[in-house]
């Protein structure tokens, strides 16, 4: 059974470790590591749900700007990833955050397109930011 809570002070250096492991060393990645902020940086102001193990060890997270209910950072640890732990985010999601979902996703992150799209999200817009070709995503209804 997976276990989600909100994120406290304790998991901050897990919390980066996984941001680290997903964002600063991803193949599709095209800035340096030095511009790129950390985890705490990257998510003030947001709402940080965690996925935990046995051990009470964050291994996935989600940060949510609640208001205009986009998910900012969807994240698990590779070590933890094809075990449901990104999806039961999403689906704890449903218990606070009313629907319309958006979220941002670089194109060239094809394995977190797949899984998304798998979830009924639908790509609405296309962009570009400093990491490169995006979709903006949009989610209507239960996962």
């Amino acid at each position: 059974m997976i276990h989600i809570r909100k994120a406290s002070d304790g998991d901050a250096c897990a919390l980066q470790a996984i941001y680290q492991q997903c964002v600063i060393t991803a193949v599709w990645q095209t800035r340096s590591a030095e511009n790129i902020p950390d985890f705490t940086s990257a998510s003030i102001g947001e709402t940080v749900w965690v996925a935990v193990d046995a051990t009470d060890q964050a291994v996935a997270l989600v940060a949510v700007q609640d208001a205009g209910a986009y998910i900012h950072h969807l994240y698990v640890d590779p070590e933890a990833q094809g075990q449901g732990m990104g999806k039961a985010l999403l689906q704890h999601l449903q218990t606070y955050l009313a629907f319309p979902w958006r979220l941002k996703c670089v194109a060239e992150n094809h394995d977190a397109l797949k899984f998304y799209q798998h979830l009924g999200w639908q790509e609405i817009e296309q962009g570009h930011s400093e990491d490169g070709v995006y979709w903006l995503l949009e989610h209507t209804g239960l996962l």
